[in-house]
């Protein structure tokens, strides 16, 4: 599931459709995500700019809530116990990355790699289950991820568990501004 919600306010136009490697950032993932998972589902309040992808696609059932809106939303639709869920703006996924997160063993709520700040949570497998959770907090009005992963059983993955070498670059950067996505080799 990828989310293509924001307002991509800090990056001053839709970053999605920003250009890297001459095709969107969104169009990264989705190649990536294909590769691995055959249903496919792209959270997005504006569907007809990325008709392109060719993916279902379903809207926030809580507008303007962020991104735990769109994990909301795409909780709702799936057919599966869990989903990997990752922000439309993070062009370097990695296939193995992402397989050995949706392979850890343990009945988590949350699976999500773990940063020097805490976890990674737009890089994530949900659980089904937290869904009354999430739709207690954004009825509260609560519209923070972090809140609601204190709530919640979380298993975080270091680097070493998901195989990343110090001197490859994160596949779950993300682009929040334009020199962000100018910085990437």
């Amino acid at each position: 599931m990828i989310l293509a919600g924001g307002k991509s306010s800090r990056f001053g136009s839709n970053k999605a459709l920003a250009l890297y490697q001459g095709r969107p950032l969104i169009a990264h993932a989705a190649t990536v995500m294909a590769e691995i998972f055959t249903e496919k589902l792209l959270v997005t309040n504006t569907p007809e700019a990325y008709a392109f992808l060719g993916w279902p696609m379903t809207g926030d059932l809580v507008a303007n809530a962020g991104p735990l809106a769109g994990i909301q939303a795409a909780l709702n639709k799936i057919q599966a116990e869990r989903a990997f869920i990752v922000a439309c703006d993070m062009p370097r996924l990695d296939a193995a990355v992402i397989t050995r997160i949706c392979r850890c063993p343990g009945d988590w709520d949350v699976i999500m790699p773990e940063l020097p700040g805490g976890g990674e949570p737009l890089h994530a497998v949900y659980h089904r289950r937290i869904l009354p959770a999430i739709d207690a907090a954004l009825a509260r009005g609560e519209g923070k991820i972090s809140r609601l992963l204190a709530a919640l059983r979380v298993r975080t993955m270091s680097a070493a568990e998901l195989g990343l070498a110090d001197d490859r670059p994160v596949p779950f950067a993300n682009i929040n501004f334009t020199r962000d996505l100018r910085d990437l080799p």
